[in-house]
């Protein structure tokens, strides 16, 4: 659910003006670990698809000329310091997102009005995303913290909530990471 909401704010705001979006993970060894086939779902059951031009590794806004763009961050992180422009970047399955990418990568997005937007299940407590927004004792003024978990997912399935039940029967601290969206603990 977490990364539907996402990809759905992200297109609506390519809608209204022109955005460069970075869509990133720390590992992504090609366009199939990136999150292009969420996005490309999302335009078609948003009815969006006269606005988007698909391509293999970028999809395209032809209305507003926003650009989504995907990059795995470990192996690119140096490349990130030049790009120019990223209003919006989006790092899917940020837990495991590295303490040198987050460094590198914090002070590369400095478009005016430009946002990082995280998007994660927590595992370690010593992860450099846990420790800076959740584990923190006041969080940055200008970040947005939520916490998502499956009561708040639309589309949670009957078949989603029984795995939930023998997870929870069976091992409550993997319960409590996968459904409850807590770190990693004692499983």
């Amino acid at each position: 659910g977490k990364s539907y909401g996402v990809a759905d704010a992200l297109l609506l705001i390519s809608c209204r003006k022109k955005c460069l979006i970075l869509c990133g993970r720390e590992f992504q060894n090609s366009i199939k670990d990136s999150v292009h086939s969420l996005i490309r779902q999302r335009i078609d059951a948003l009815e969006l698809s006269q606005f988007f031009e698909i391509t293999h590794d970028e999809i395209r806004n032809i209305a507003t000329g926003s650009r989504f763009i995907f990059k795995g961050v470990r192996h690119n992180v140096d490349s990130l310091k030049s790009m120019a422009g990223v209003t919006h970047v989006w790092i899917e399955e940020a837990d495991t997102l590295s303490a040198n990418s987050w460094r590198v990568m914090k002070p590369t997005i400095r478009e005016e009005g430009s946002e990082i937007w995280a998007t994660m299940n927590p595992k370690n407590k010593s992860d450099i995303l846990y420790k800076e927004f959740i584990a923190c004792e006041e969080a940055p003024q200008n970040a947005y913290i939520k916490k998502v978990n499956w009561q708040h997912n639309p589309h949670f399935q009957s078949v989603l909530a029984e795995e939930m039940q023998r997870d929870k029967s069976r091992d409550h601290g993997l319960y409590r990471h996968i459904w409850e969206g807590e770190c990693l603990e004692h499983s």
